[in-house]
């Protein structure tokens, strides 16, 4: 038995037998993890509300070698995220980047940047930033740190270096030279390549405070969309209900 004691972020719960919770959360050193919290569904819970989710806890469990799950033993509240979550697009964004964080997320590895990642969206939406913005940080990351987001610099044809304008060609999905872009490829606006660029320089609180047009923020978010689904076959499930939020 072998017994642990980290920092984490809780993906997401749900019931487990009558009085009992399963928790996904996610770790620095050992990625994501899932565990039983025994008696967390009582009235008078150890637990309180340190396995809400989204809340940034001090957890201590043990781990049985070859099992998937282990047991939760203590969970001690760094942050909580109910202030944010009482606006309701912020709420629905932490939903939406804890589900794509849940489905890129190691399990049983370490995943320091992307717990990090998750941190800082986490706060930035605590400090009131702009969901959408946040949002579209969260995807950009994710992807780069997933090795899924193709090279602003070389072609994913052929290889070689490209400039702007850049091309996009979703069949690839990635973005090609000029001798590589067949008519599927399209034009990527000179503001939407900045931006891909200057969100893989600068802080989600940075990012996210400066000056954008919402074509901008929606072509970025575009982009990663498209990216997304070429990779996993599907949308994630809380794309539509941001959707409709934001465009609220």
């Amino acid at each position: 038995m072998r017994l642990e004691r980290t920092e984490a972020i809780v993906l997401h719960t749900y019931p487990a037998r009558e009085r009992d919770k399963m928790v996904v959360f996610l770790t620095p050193d050992h990625g994501k993890v899932k565990g039983f919290a025994y008696g967390a569904r009582g009235i008078k819970s150890r637990f309180g509300a340190a396995l809400e989710p989204l809340a940034k806890i001090k957890v201590g469990y043990a781990a049985k070698e070859g099992d998937e799950t282990v047991r939760i033993e203590s969970a001690e509240l760094v942050r909580s995220l109910f202030p944010a979550q009482q606006n309701l697009v912020t709420s629905v964004a932490a939903t939406y980047i804890a589900e794509t964080v849940d489905t890129f997320a190691p399990a049983d590895d370490p995943a320091e940047l992307i717990y990090r990642l998750l941190d800082r969206t986490t706060g930035a939406l605590l400090d009131g930033a702009l969901p959408a913005a946040v949002v579209a940080y969260a995807e950009l990351w994710m992807l780069r740190l997933g090795g899924i987001f193709p090279s602003t610099r070389n072609c994913a044809e052929c290889g070689s270096g490209i400039g702007r304008p850049l091309r996009f060609d979703a069949r690839i999905p990635g973005f090609v030279c000029d001798t590589c872009a067949t008519r599927d490829a399209f034009v990527i606006n000179n503001e939407v390549a900045d931006e891909l660029d200057a969100i893989g320089r600068t802080s989600v609180e940075a990012w996210a405070a400066k000056p954008m047009s919402r074509e901008t923020l929606f072509e970025v978010r575009s982009l990663a969309g498209t990216i997304r689904r070429h990779f996993l076959g599907h949308e994630l499930k809380s794309f539509e209900v941001l959707a409709s939020v934001i465009a609220r």
